[in-house]
């Protein structure tokens, strides 16, 4: 089985292994090993030092084929900075990697409505800028466009939901759709193809 990667904040949650769980169910329903933050490889009832955390994710990492990404913006307008950091870092080691955000608003738009209350115009470049002078990305990306970028230069892609769920942090129609559309692009040597997805998939059961 392929190993996928998933990478997101929801080990924060309170009630966060039911949704790992799910999440888990749904890769190996499309032919993937999930590994990463609460995978079955990680459950244990010792506590572990943030150095430990570190290692575990690392050697995850490393051994996986595929990453995907939850970049759901998480206690702001960005992505979890630890799962930006592995995006970035599967990235560095060559794997395909792939993204999905339950915000269908693009960066800029979050940033001009979420944390600037007034906008502003420059002048002289054309860039958008909040009241205190600082420009604003405005690329129509998901994420800051180091996010989007890398993505897409693995051959990945980020998917983004069309509207905002109810709820953001759990809601996995999404994830979902990113899985069925990376496993219609495997091939049977390895490599990554445009295709369709199973016919034997069940959707995603709401952890509550």
């Amino acid at each position: 089985m392929t190993t996928i990667y998933l990478a997101g904040p929801e080990v924060f949650l309170p009630d966060a292994m039911p949704i790992i769980a799910e999440k888990r169910r749904l890769a190996r329903q499309f032919g993937f090993e999930p590994t990463g933050p609460g995978s079955d490889e990680n459950q244990t009832p010792v506590k572990l030092t943030a150095a430990e955390i570190y290692a575990r994710n690392d050697t995850a990492m490393r051994r996986a084929e595929i990453c995907l990404a939850n970049i759901t913006p998480f206690r702001g307008v960005s992505a979890d900075p630890g799962t930006v950091y592995e995006i970035g870092f599967m990235i560095a080691l060559g794997k395909s990697v792939f993204a999905y955000s339950n915000h269908p608003d693009d960066y800029g738009a979050r940033v001009r409505s979420v944390w600037y209350a007034g906008l502003e115009i420059d002048e002289t470049s054309g860039r958008p800028r909040g009241p205190d002078g600082i420009a604003i990305e405005n690329h129509g990306m998901a994420d800051n466009l180091m996010i989007d970028g890398g993505v897409e230069a693995t051959g990945g892609k980020v998917f983004r939901a069309v509207a905002l769920p109810t709820d953001p942090a759990r809601d996995l129609a999404v994830y979902f759709e990113a899985l069925q559309a990376i496993a219609g692009m495997r091939a049977d040597d390895g490599q990554l193809r445009t295709g369709s997805g199973r016919a034997d998939i069940t959707p995603p059961v709401s952890p509550r």
